[in-house]
């Protein structure tokens, strides 16, 4: 009777355990996991911002359309004010100005021989000079010393009656001042002269 009894004893008490443990359970237990508390505090979060939502509705949708719109109005019109910059400087800088204005005595009547030549200082400005000469025939001529090429001084050949630059060969016409030789393409600016009482007077240069 008393094995018996025992047995029914053991039987009773869960294995492992203390006897009475089987009254206390714990969430596991039942079946239901506990949710962490992450979990729970994720889920407060998302019930505020609903309730944020739902108390102040905003269009998100849009305005992003808004926002794309506005970006690319702006873009449009930043290219096209770039645009219309960069033709506007490109015609300033393609026109230039073809005349220079600036009266001043350069040399007295027979100053000069024939086939002599003098330098015009600081012609049309202080940055610039030109070169005077007297070709056969009494004939009095004045252009820029300024290669059109790449802007060296040309010299004066009395033998030939050319302007010659010593930089890259390039070669001028004395009497018209046209490129006859060499990587200029452009004539020399010439400079008009007027004569009035016995004094040659440069009136002003002209590019061509």
């Amino acid at each position: 009777m008393a094995d018996s009894l025992d047995s029914n004893t053991t039987r009773d008490t869960p294995t492992g355990g203390a006897p009475g443990s089987a009254a206390s359970t714990t969430p596991s237990d039942t079946g239901h996991p506990a949710r962490p508390r992450t979990s729970r505090q994720l889920m407060r979060r998302q019930a505020k911002d609903q309730q944020w939502r739902d108390e102040f509705p905003y269009h998100w949708s849009a305005d992003d359309l808004v926002t794309r719109r506005d970006t690319l109005r702006f873009l449009v019109a930043g290219s096209s004010a770039l645009l219309v910059a960069s033709a506007a400087l490109a015609v300033v800088g393609s026109v230039r100005s073809s005349t220079n204005m600036a009266v001043r005595p350069v040399a007295r009547v027979g100053e000069l021989g024939i086939n002599q030549w003098k330098m015009i200082d600081r012609y049309p400005d202080q940055y610039a000079q030109g070169i005077l000469v007297n070709l056969p025939g009494n004939r009095l001529v004045a252009y820029s010393d300024v290669c059109t090429h790449l802007s060296c001084a040309v010299l004066y050949q009395p033998d030939k009656q050319h302007f010659y630059c010593p930089c890259h060969d390039g070669l001028f016409d004395a009497y018209s001042g046209n490129v006859l030789a060499g990587p200029p393409t452009r004539p020399l600016p010439i400079i008009q002269l007027v004569e009035h009482n016995g004094i040659i007077y440069a009136v002003q240069e002209t590019e061509r």
